[in-house]
């Protein structure tokens, strides 16, 4: 394993932490030393929600971070470096949260951090890794695309699963479930259209993870499956009763059903072909979901939520910016992809 594979994925996830850390980033604020000792110290901070969600948020850290330190071989020494390097990651989030109004820092939340940095690397020490993550490490390199491309296309559908974790966000459009215009068309067929064109897009995204070309469409709809169900639990734990099913419409289930009948036969299709289409439906896709989606500004959208814990304006915009990033972030994925084929390719044919 070279080290340089882990780097971007590593990188991505310090990045996701450092926006949930330290939103809204302004105003700053030089801190009172006294009053930040106090308020690092105080025990009333500690909350089990808290403590859980640092931890699940840290685990990947571990991960990543060991799979970064092991180029020199010696797993031991690398989830030694994996903890340590969460544990600083963390301490600098603190630090820096000492000069963000409304944001507290705590040495509970630095010790929880770092025991999610070593839950995540711990998986690399036996007997975890020879039962877990070693066959694991086998099975992803047999399916998926190898190497760090295939790393990156992983990290993307990792992202699109964050992001569906917000019900105010439209399964497969723009905008939020307050502030979705009309349709263009009658009886919502601009948006069943959106989304049809997204999910061929998204089905055909997945084909060019995968290795092969068989598993599309069951892996596909177990992504879909798994997004919906995240939907529907998140909608009904955190929204306002009145706006629990608003995420989903009737045009949007039919754009669904459009979507995975368009990918049925188009799935069929040559590598290059698959990537080609992927890239002008996810394109298209996005670009009609946008001329009817909008935003409301973020305390209104707020409003729509009845989550009784904290840090909710941070989860609401950061999945919000990765719904919206995401069709980036494929298609800049799509097209370095098709371009490294056809340089193989190219390749191949002048020997």
């Amino acid at each position: 394993m070279r080290a340089s594979r882990y780097r971007w994925s590593l990188a991505v996830w310090v990045l996701l932490i450092a926006y949930a850390s330290l939103y809204p980033f302004l105003p700053l604020r030089l801190p009172a030393l006294d009053a930040a000792a106090a308020a690092a110290l105080k025990l009333r901070y500690v909350v089990a929600f808290d403590v859980v969600l640092n931890i699940l948020a840290y685990m990947p850290i571990g991960v990543l971070a060991t799979l970064y330190f092991s180029g020199t071989g010696d797993r031991t020494r690398a989830i030694a470096h994996a903890v340590a390097f969460g544990a600083i990651l963390s301490l600098a989030m603190e630090t820096c949260q000492l000069f963000i109004p409304g944001r507290v820092a705590s040495v509970y939340d630095l010790l929880a951090n770092t025991l999610g940095t070593l839950a995540g690397a711990i998986a690399f020490a036996d007997p975890f890794h020879s039962v877990l993550t070693r066959p694991l490490g086998r099975w992803r390199e047999e399916v998926f695309v190898p190497g760090a491309m295939g790393d990156a296309g992983l990290m993307l559908v990792v992202l699109w699963l964050l992001a569906q974790l917000n019900p105010a966000l439209p399964f497969f459009g723009a905008g939020n479930i307050a502030a979705t215009g009309e349709a263009l068309l009658p009886g919502g067929a601009l948006d069943a259209l959106s989304v049809a064109l997204a999910i061929a897009g998204f089905g055909l995204f997945v084909s060019a993870v995968l290795r092969g070309d068989a598993g599309t469409l069951r892996v596909t709809l177990l992504l879909l499956s798994i997004a919906l169900w995240l939907k529907f639990v998140a909608a009904s734990v955190m929204l306002q009763p009145n706006f629990a099913q608003e995420w989903v419409t009737a045009a949007r289930f039919a754009g669904l059903a459009g979507g995975v009948a368009l990918l049925a036969p188009l799935r069929r299709l040559p590598r290059a072909g698959r990537l080609y289409l992927a890239i002008l439906a996810l394109l298209a896709g996005a670009l009609i979901s946008k001329i009817f989606g909008a935003y409301s500004a973020v305390d209104e959208l707020l409003r729509l939520f009845r989550w009784p814990y904290g840090q909710l304006a941070n989860f609401t915009t950061l999945t919000r910016f990765l719904h919206e990033l995401w069709p980036v972030g494929a298609l800049t994925f799509l097209i370095a992809l098709f371009l490294r084929d056809r340089r193989a390719a190219r390749a191949i044919i002048a020997r």
